[in-house]
């Protein structure tokens, strides 16, 4: 799955969460994933950079 294609999905999956929020409460199995994303997301953008410099 190319870079592009892979934010594309994490976008629609965050809105498809939001949509799935109603009335300020979160089901749990909606919550977890888009933590995980939130959390782990930063942590993936600089591991890629960083092999990328690494490779020129």
């Amino acid at each position: 799955m190319d870079r592009t294609e892979f934010f594309l999905a994490l976008i629609v999956f965050l809105l498809a969460a939001q949509i799935f929020q109603s009335e300020g409460q979160t089901a749990g199995f909606i919550m977890v994933p888009v933590l995980l994303i939130l959390v782990l997301l930063p942590f993936y953008v600089v591991m890629a950079a960083a092999i990328e410099h690494d490779d020129t």
